[in-house]
């Protein structure tokens, strides 16, 4: 059992985890995990910044985050988990948006006909063969089961591939998109932010391919080369859920809105000691 504040990043190495990452401030909170190594259940409950809105009402915010990860066999782990935001201005953080052993979506959505901004997911971890290892981190946000035209399905994913290279060397390739209009809602109370700065990924409308190799030198160093072309379009993260039109269909596109700007980068990293110096 925790409370306090602490870096988590649920997700891949390598990139922000989806439903928590450690991309802002650390996350303050009540958690806990409870399990064995084979099967565990991790929840956290967070209150988040309130804000006000076009009647200059307080809208009080609240996060609550629940996974369970099952180790499967000795090369495949799965772990399904939840993200639901709580916002209004005479919310309260209820009871039963965090219930760890409850699915919201099921519950609150389905059952009571909430909207509170739900997101759902999917981690797989798998050792395909030898020391190769695949992740995916898969991401549903706020289907809606009804009145498909004024809603667009918005996703997020991540597909991660590493391993040995030679007898010392390894590699990774990453990568990650998220659609134009995930992570966001009809009323930007219920975005997956917090003071502006994602709860998990800082933007939407993205996409991001990784290449990384690590190289060891002598006995204490590594160099870690890396280069990366990231697409981003003008889909932001902080930006209200767009109105449908007059015949109540939303024509924005579920990648790329806009103008994409593309960016290309090649980078090298250098750690290691020497006697009492850590660099």
């Amino acid at each position: 059992v925790f409370y306090g504040q602490m870096d988590r990043n649920w997700g891949p190495v390598g990139v922000p985890g989806i439903p928590l990452s450690d991309y802002g401030y650390e996350r303050q909170g009540l958690a806990f995990q409870v399990g064995t190594q084979t099967i565990h259940l991790s929840a956290l409950a967070t209150d988040l910044q309130d804000q006000i809105d076009s009647l200059g009402q307080t809208v009080h915010r609240y996060y609550f985050v629940h996974r369970l990860h099952a180790r499967l066999s000795r090369r495949l782990t799965l772990a399904p988990w939840e993200g639901i935001i709580v916002a209004g201005p005479d919310r309260t953080f209820e009871t039963r948006y965090r219930n760890p052993l409850s699915l919201g979506y099921l519950a609150n959505t389905i059952g009571f006909g909430d909207r509170s901004n739900v997101l759902l997911g999917l981690d797989v971890h798998w050792r395909a063969f030898h020391r190769t290892v695949l992740q995916a981190q898969l991401a549903l946000d706020d289907f809606w089961y009804d009145d498909r035209e004024r809603n667009r399905d918005r996703w997020a994913l991540t597909l991660s591939a590493r391993g040995p290279l030679g007898q010392a060397m390894g590699w990774q390739v990453l990568y990650t998109q998220v659609s134009s209009l995930a992570l966001r809602a009809f009323n930007p109370a219920d975005n997956f932010t917090d003071g502006g700065v994602g709860v998990g990924r800082n933007f939407s409308d993205q996409d991001q391919l990784t290449v990384r190799a690590t190289l060891p030198l002598r006995s204490t160093w590594l160099v870690s080369p890396e280069l990366t072309v990231l697409r981003q379009g003008e889909g932001r993260i902080n930006d209200p859920y767009p109105v449908p039109d007059s015949n109540g269909v939303l024509s924005t596109p579920a990648l790329f809105i806009g103008v994409v700007e593309r960016t290309y980068r090649a980078a090298v990293g250098l750690s290691g000691r020497s006697g009492p110096v850590d660099l």
